[in-house]
């Protein structure tokens, strides 16, 4: 099974959870299943996030769509921060 690991970081974690919340159904539409979120212990403005996706290239179309682009301003990720890495289960 293909999974997709973000990292990203924010200004406000209320701010991007809200936004990050907002696109289950277009992330869901994409082929990606939310596995958790989490924030980093030692930088509580970073989120690392895990999907689940079912097919890889919806999931790139995702990640570089003007949706996310603009989901991104309003849920005040801070540019640059964004790491995307897709993996797959070694088992």
């Amino acid at each position: 099974m293909p999974y997709l690991l973000i990292r990203q970081k924010f200004a406000d974690y209320l701010q991007w959870r809200t936004t990050f919340d907002s696109l289950t159904e277009i992330r869901r539409d994409a082929g990606m299943n939310l596995v958790f979120v989490a924030r980093n212990a030692a930088d509580l403005n970073e989120a690392v996030v895990l999907f689940e996706i079912s097919d890889p290239e919806r999931a790139r179309k995702h990640a570089g769509s003007p949706v996310l682009w603009e989901a991104h301003q309003r849920a005040g990720v801070i540019e640059g921060s964004s790491e995307i890495v897709f993996l797959h289960d070694a088992r």
